[in-house]
């Protein structure tokens, strides 16, 4: 069990969304078995504690970006001194497309968007998004193997057509975001490449002999009905289907530098290629994801067909069912919120014993 302190001085009920969840879980009159049934078994592995001094660690009340969007930093840094000047741990949580870039070190720290070589964290993780069963959700609760074929099918369905017109107009504006971001316009970073001609580049690198592609790049994120689509709309199904149909499919950062695709892969025990932009994955340190899946770093783009052809032609029939089970397990066990909770409790236990 974790107690933990936020500051409920600082809550708004009407910035309830971005206070951070074991917070949430515990600020409000329900049951325990009603959280259980809200949030998800891992509720029993943290507490509120009302007393700072006798918490385990302090949970940042807020999301990261909340603090900047509503101009109350100062609000933040106060809570991490209240926390080092008692000795505890202090986690912070930042969602979003965009790297926290805080201004103060040696915080944990769990972001969807950050950069693994960044510097100055006690700890630095990603966390993951959050699914619905996607085997329960599209597939009946069965899990579909697929058989191994000689000839790898990679498959990939989102935002990766472009032109030069359109790739340029992109540039431009990441390059004026950029120069927004440098002079203080901004708080936040964009990233460091066009990223839509970045995923074409990808999609091409795997088009060579030996290598059977299953695409349907998309000009807009989302097919550009975002604000439409349902579980079961067209477009929600052509994209798990999609990855229903491939051996592997491309999983590469997109606006944040993280790939929401990767966990639906998993869900589904499909097989991810990870294209490594420096991207930071759930508790890195302690799962081996080379192990499971083709990882390529983005600098390898030249190899890649050779990096997956290899990988593929050293897996017999059983390797290939067994490593689609793995990659289901992988989330299962770390991606989903009890799997995570557990792993952030386990990890918050070592960190405050050292």
């Amino acid at each position: 069990m974790i107690k933990f302190f936020s500051n409920l001085e600082h809550y708004r009920a009407e910035h309830r969304y971005q206070v951070n969840t074991p917070a949430k879980a515990a600020w409000n009159d329900r049951s325990m078995d009603e959280r259980r049934e809200v949030y998800g078994q891992w509720v029993d592995l943290f507490e509120y504690e009302a007393d700072i001094g006798e918490a385990d660690v302090c949970l940042l009340t807020y999301q990261w970006p909340y603090y900047v969007k509503q101009k109350r930093v100062a609000e933040a840094e106060a809570e991490v001194r209240a926390a080092k000047d008692s000795g505890k741990l202090i986690v912070v949580f930042s969602g979003g497309d965009f790297p926290a870039r805080m201004p103060f070190e040696d915080v944990i720290l769990f972001e969807s968007a950050g950069y693994r070589s960044d510097p100055g964290y006690r700890y630095h993780s990603a966390s993951p998004t959050f699914l619905r069963d996607y085997v329960n959700e599209y597939c009946g609760g069965q899990l579909r193997l697929r058989e191994k074929q000689a000839m790898p099918v990679v498959g990939f369905c989102g935002q990766a057509r472009t032109n030069s017109l359109q790739t340029a107009w992109r540039s431009l504006r990441r390059a004026k975001r950029s120069l927004e971001y440098r002079l203080g316009f901004s708080n936040w970073e964009p990233p460091p490449f066009e990223t839509t001609s970045f995923r074409a580049r990808v999609l091409k690198a795997f088009e060579r002999p030996g290598i059977q592609t299953n695409y349907l790049a998309r000009r807009q994120y989302q097919a550009g009905k975002a604000s439409q689509l349902s579980t079961h709309s067209l477009e929600k199904l052509d994209f798990v289907n999609n990855i229903l149909d491939s051996d592997y499919t491309l999983c590469m950062r997109g606006g944040g530098n993280y790939s929401v695709r990767f966990y639906e892969t998993l869900s589904l025990g499909r097989i991810p290629i990870f294209i490594d932009s420096d991207c930071l994955l759930p508790f890195q340190d302690e799962i081996d994801y080379r192990a499971a899946f083709p990882w390529i770093d983005m600098n390898d783009l030249p190899r890649a067909a050779e990096i997956l052809l290899d990988f593929h032609s050293k897996l017999t029939q059983e390797d290939f069912a067994t490593l689609q089970a793995t990659c289901r397990y992988l989330w299962l066990k770390h991606m989903t919120a009890d799997g995570f909770y557990r792993d952030l409790a386990e990890k918050l236990t070592n960190l405050k014993g050292n």
